[in-house]
């Protein structure tokens, strides 16, 4: 009986050993497999089980089972810690504040937006999923009092986009090539020029979509990098730190600011019981973050971000 019991531990050990490497190595990839992708989602909990092959081991006493496990425990929790630790702030500008949410088909809470707007002091808010009628109820609950410049791409369902300013905004464009409405403009803050864009990514839900998703990430960096003066993407990326399509964006001259702020594993996506942090604040790394956090606004399945930045020097 200890023998079949032993034999089982080591046998569940290695079943959670293999699954959580072959999700480790798809990490290192940009996969673009539907099931996959969605299940890098859950990097940041894959230390629970490994721990427990780790133990299932120990009990079973299989050195080589115990220390492979131990290595993949190590490594999974190793790669969340710089989450929680915040950069050394390097830059001496302006301190504004951006604002993002998805607006879940234009059925988010327009007053609660605009209340969060004023009591966060946004200077920038950029809102996804823009339908006409929320653009109407956002204008209805004073948000063109707080942030009296725009540029909207309101469509049907989930197809919008739209920033609001404090400061004016100028050569206002939706990007072309992608399937959503991304809204980009100039701004220019205290001297410091800015170029800011409402993104949202197409959500890999489907084969074809997981391809668009995949093409949305890559098509929005190499327009980054093409961008004039600081820049700032915020908006639902569908994707975290985990994909590596994420990770290929804020990176060479960018940053995610909630790590940059050490703002730990806050998720964003779904509202009620959040499992993934899928939207982001991504700027040019000449920026600090200060502040990044979530906030929660009634009738959207979203959680919204507020980014407290420091822009650099003009």
């Amino acid at each position: 009986m200890r023998r079949l019991i032993r034999l089982c531990a080591i046998a569940l050990g290695w079943t959670i050993v293999i699954l959580a490497a072959g999700l480790l190595t798809a990490r290192q990839f940009g996969v673009t497999q539907i099931t996959l992708v969605a299940f890098l989602v859950g990097i940041p909990f894959a230390a629970l089980p490994t721990a427990l092959a780790t133990a299932l081991f120990a009990g079973a006493r299989s050195r080589v089972g115990f220390v492979t496990a131990l290595a993949l425990t190590l490594i999974l929790a190793g790669i969340q810690v710089p989450q929680f630790v915040a950069e050394g702030r390097t830059a001496n500008g302006p301190e504004i504040t951006v604002m993002t949410i998805n607006a879940a088909h234009g059925e988010a809470d327009a007053d609660a937006i605009v209340d969060q707007v004023r009591t966060s002091g946004a200077d920038i808010l950029a809102v996804q999923e823009l339908t006409g009628a929320q653009v109407e109820a956002l204008t209805s609950a004073g948000i063109d009092e707080l942030l009296p410049y725009n540029s909207t791409e309101p469509r049907p369902v989930a197809d919008g986009s739209g920033l609001w300013s404090r400061t004016p905004l100028t050569d206002a464009t939706t990007l072309s090539g992608f399937e959503f409405a991304q809204v980009q403009a100039n701004t220019t803050v205290d001297g410091v020029d800015l170029t800011v864009v409402s993104f949202h990514a197409m959500s890999p839900a489907t084969p074809r979509h997981t391809v668009q998703w995949a093409e949305d990430l890559a098509r929005m960096r190499g327009l980054m990098d093409s961008y004039p003066g600081t820049v700032i993407v915020a908006g639902d990326f569908n994707a975290t730190s985990d994909h590596r399509q994420f990770r290929d964006l804020a990176s060479d001259g960018f940053v995610d600011s909630a790590d940059v702020a050490g703002s730990g594993l806050y998720r964003t996506f779904p509202s009620q019981r959040p499992l993934a942090r899928l939207d982001h604040v991504v700027t040019s790394d000449t920026v600090d973050a200060t502040e990044v956090g979530p906030v929660a606004i009634p009738d959207s399945d979203h959680l919204a971000v507020t980014a407290r930045l420091q822009l650099p020097a003009a």
